[in-house]
């Protein structure tokens, strides 16, 4: 169910974004309401993703204004005429009012010109592409640049968009930060990057997923066979013990025949005496049966079967052994990606989180970094590194809080060559 919510609820669009706020542009809203008490213009410029719309959002929305501002957000195109924007202001104004013009750019030259004379208690904030400034020379000395996202704020507007989200959702600050190297800081670039993110996380869990319920049908099926082959076995053995019983029990009762054959010869051939003479005889006849079943027993061989001890049967215990770091690094692709999960500059320090880890294909290795040697833990070799950041996902949370990093085998190569 957590899955299906998952995937029929994008987290990154438009009416489910969260109003985020990095610090950069709260001190340009401060500078912003400070310059509004005395009117005039200012210039915003920014890249096309930039958040400009959204930082003209946050100001409508009055999120860091006082009481002593207001604020109306307008919006222009290239027919847009100044008496069209200025019929949509109240009449009334007691306090400073700030107007955000967003998509100045779309502006004409003429309405660029109106909106930079001063207009009593109007202070106009433009919001423009990068080059806006270059169309008036009024601009040069009086814009600036929307700051974009340090990787920071990429991993706190991150954490605020996805607090309602499964686990399974939550990215760690290592996976913000390649967002952010993607993404270069524009904001628009990051939502569409992490709902990549997004994507490859859930078909990952789906992935996982199948392969449980296919490896517990396979060992299910393979279960029933060996047990299907056992009973046919049990089968054939029974079969083939009936003949040998039958047999046994036919030899028994031809023995005995035999001797009771031979007891009625012998009588017949022996004078008549008393019963009590008879007595003794009979019981040394008793007792001569006896000592020949004792001297010479029926042999059981379902019984021997089972008494009998097998003999152990005689394998060779192969230990592979590890190969050495070197030997695992020599055969490893320049272009794969590892995991680093510890860093230390004590080697005795690196190796005993590299023993409690218990983790196969993890190595100690001594590197160089900026003339200091540090001694560092890799794991695993891993072809992309999406493959990499679903193994990440799989460590318990002791290790993930030594921040584990993806790294390429060619990174590692140059620091063991320095």
């Amino acid at each position: 169910m957590t899955l299906q919510l998952a995937k029929n609820n994008n987290p990154f669009t438009a009416e489910r974004r969260v109003l985020f706020l990095p610090e950069s542009w709260k001190r340009l809203i401060s500078v912003v309401r400070h310059k509004a008490l005395n009117g005039g213009y200012t210039l915003v410029e920014g890249d096309f993703g930039a958040g400009k719309s959204t930082f003209g959002l946050i100001l409508e929305k009055r999120l860091l204004l006082d009481e002593s501002v207001e604020c109306q957000r307008v919006q222009v195109h290239p027919l847009s005429t100044f008496e069209q924007i200025y019929n949509q202001l109240p009449e009334e104004r007691t306090k400073p009012l700030i107007v955000v013009v967003d998509d100045a750019h779309e502006a004409s030259t003429s309405l660029l010109v109106h909106l930079t004379k001063p207009t009593d208690n109007v202070f106009w904030l433009l919001l423009g592409e990068i080059g806006t400034s270059e169309r008036l020379s009024d601009f040069f000395n009086n814009h600036v640049t929307l700051p974009l996202f340090t990787k920071q704020d990429c991993y706190q507007f991150l954490l605020k968009q996805l607090h309602d989200q499964p686990k399974m959702m939550q990215l760690s600050q290592m996976q913000s930060d390649t967002i952010w190297y993607a993404s270069k800081g524009l904001p628009k670039l990051i939502v569409e990057n992490a709902e990549k993110s997004m994507k490859k996380l859930v078909s990952g869990y789906e992935s996982n997923e199948s392969f449980e319920k296919a490896s517990k049908g396979w060992w299910t099926t393979a279960i029933l066979a060996v047990a299907a082959v056992v009973f046919i076995i049990a089968l054939i053995v029974t079969d083939s013990d009936e003949p040998q019983s039958n047999d046994l029990q036919n030899q028994r009762l031809e023995v005995v025949q035999e001797k009771v054959t031979v007891e009625e010869d012998k009588i017949a051939e022996s004078p008549q005496i008393d019963s009590k003479e008879s007595e003794p005889s009979l019981d040394a006849e008793s007792s001569e049966e006896q000592q020949l079943a004792e001297d010479n027993p029926v042999k059981d061989p379902i019984a021997e079967i089972a008494l009998s001890e097998p003999e152990p049967a005689t394998a060779e215990l192969v230990v592979a052994s590890k190969p050495t770091f070197e030997q695992w690094f020599d055969a490893q692709s320049r272009d794969h990606y590892s995991v680093q999960l510890y860093s230390n500059t004590q080697r005795e320090a690196a190796t005993e989180f590299q023993k409690a880890l218990d983790l196969a294909d993890s190595y100690v290795y001594k590197a160089n970094v900026n003339n200091e040697v540090r001694y560092r833990v890799l794991w695993g070799s891993y072809l992309t590194r999406a493959e990499a950041e679903q193994a990440i996902l799989s460590l318990p949370p002791h290790i993930l809080n030594q921040q584990p990093w993806i790294r390429p085998f060619s990174a590692i190569a140059a620091e063991i060559s320095q």
